[in-house]
């Protein structure tokens, strides 16, 4: 009994313990050789940390002003098909961040979903600090206010004074 236990213990902190990378591209992993390519492949980890870069080229090359075209044209037509839904105004929604910050410049206000609830997203910025404001599109209320942590804030948050 107490190899049995030992046994399914030990099984069982070994599968705790694989990296749940290995899950997605099999169990095993080519060692690296010299005659191998040096850089590693998308996956592979490097140090503790995983390699993002996939070397990926199609016959097709879009440019990147195309693509930013495109990605502009998709938020149009997303925002153009739910603004029926809406209740209050694009410009209703930055009133009423202006509102919550006075003397603020309000930029790129935009209609969004968060979890199939339909709201208005702008950020405020008065020179020093920037906030998130998320204004509901049924009623124009500011439903979430926060402050975006600057460089040095996100830089220092966790350093001891």
């Amino acid at each position: 009994m107490k190899k049995w236990v030992v046994s399914v213990t030990t099984l069982a902190f070994l599968v705790s313990t694989t990296p749940s990378v290995w899950a997605g591209d099999g169990l095993q992993r080519p060692s690296p050789s010299a005659d191998t390519a040096t850089e590693p492949t998308a996956g592979e980890f490097t140090g503790g940390t995983p390699v993002h870069h996939w070397d990926i080229r199609s016959s097709v090359q879009v440019s990147r002003q195309e693509l930013r075209d495109a990605y502009l044209a998709s938020r149009i037509a997303y925002t153009q098909k739910l603004q029926k839904y809406a209740k209050c105004a694009p410009a209703q929604a930055k009133k009423a961040i202006s509102t919550a910050h006075p003397g603020s410049k309000v930029a790129d206000v935009q209609l969004r979903n968060i979890r199939t609830s339909l709201v208005y997203f702008g950020m405020a910025e008065d020179g020093e600090y920037r906030y998130l404001v998320v204004v509901d599109a049924g009623n124009g209320k500011v439903l979430l206010d926060k402050p975006i942590p600057t460089h040095h804030e996100r830089a220092f948050a966790d350093r001891d004074e």
